[in-house]
């Protein structure tokens, strides 16, 4: 089996889906503590003009207790899936920060009967409460979106979690549409992407799902920071050698943004927005065919709607000559 070719496929590398809105959904949802991580996600995955702002989404804490951009639709459910799962898991560094069981009682009441209110308006009211200062009341802000009393809309105001149906099974329905955006997996894959115990990943995904049929791989994407292409599997290698994990991961779970060369990690890139358009620096510890690479800026520039030019280039950024051998 191409692991990379159907898990590309999979993920709607090869095959762009029709709006940004339709590529959250797709993949469940998509890492989004900062406003630049989502659109690089999206971008690849979207068909040309059709916008990296999707509409009827929320941002709350769901998979591996992380902020997510999620459809509006999925929110409640997911929420209850998982909320109760990383609010547990949080609630020592809650009470070293003084964020008693007690205090969350008084406080997160009162944050409620405030919605819909901006992040200041509510960290305002959480000192009003007696939260101490600092990361107390970010903690607070986040717990109450874990308990399914907040989320964040697309204005970036805390709002109610929408009412929508839930599944009749939730588990089976996440693992389902998992496997769906990311398969062929396994339970321990299900498990690191969601976060969920082993032992409940396994009474949902017993055993590795078949492999869609794959498309022709793309010979270069590039992807950004926190991507799934990496961040939905418990084992990278089938797409990174883990000789190269250091200059991936740099620290604390942060995946930098991918070169990506026949499904495969060739490196990572980085831009910096400048007056006359955007700037990008390749670091590539494998060959990127300078053609394909050429064609993949002209598509981020599109994208973006801002010119992209090629900084730093490297001698392991290659070119391909008639017999496809890679020229320095």
């Amino acid at each position: 089996m191409d692991l990379p070719a159907a898990r590309m496929t999979a993920q709607s590398l090869t095959r762009p889906l029709p709006s940004a809105s339709a590529v959250v959904r797709h993949l469940v949802g998509v890492q989004s503590q900062s406003p630049w991580v989502a659109p690089h996600v999206i971008r690849p995955r979207v068909a040309p003009g059709a916008g990296l702002e999707p509409s009827d989404v929320v941002r709350t804490w769901v998979m591996r207790g992380t902020l997510h951009m999620v459809a509006a639709e999925d929110a409640g459910w997911l929420v209850a899936l998982l909320g109760p799962v990383f609010a547990a898991k949080t609630r020592p560094r809650r009470l070293q920060l003084g964020l008693t069981d007690e205090l969350l009682a008084r406080a997160v009441p009162a944050v409620v009967a405030a919605l819909p209110a901006t992040r200041g308006e509510l960290l305002a009211v959480a000192a009003a409460e007696g939260v101490p200062e600092g990361q107390a009341r970010a903690h607070l802000l986040s717990y109450a979106c874990m308990a399914g009393e907040a989320c964040i809309d697309t204005g970036e105001r805390f709002v109610t979690v929408p009412e929508t149906s839930t599944p009749a099974d939730p588990l089976a329905e996440l693992a389902s549409r998992y496997l769906a955006a990311h398969g062929p997996a396994e339970a321990a894959d299900f498990a690191a992407w969601s976060g969920l115990p082993l032992s409940r990943a396994r009474g949902a995904v017993p055993g590795r799902s078949a492999a869609p049929e794959a498309d022709p791989v793309p010979r270069v994407r590039l992807l950004g920071h926190l991507d799934p292409y990496l961040l939905g599997y418990a084992d990278r290698s089938f797409a990174l050698d883990p000789r190269r994990s250091a200059l991936v991961q740099r620290g604390g779970g942060f995946l930098q943004p991918l070169v990506l060369v026949d499904g495969r990690v060739a490196g990572t890139w980085s831009r910096e927005q400048k007056a006359g358009g955007v700037e990008v620096a390749v670091d590539a510890f494998d060959d990127v065919p300078a053609a394909e690479l050429d064609n993949e800026l002209a598509a981020l520039g599109t994208a973006l709607g801002r010119p992209v030019s090629l900084v730093r280039p490297r001698v392991d950024i290659a070119s391909r000559d008639d017999q496809g051998h890679g020229r320095a």
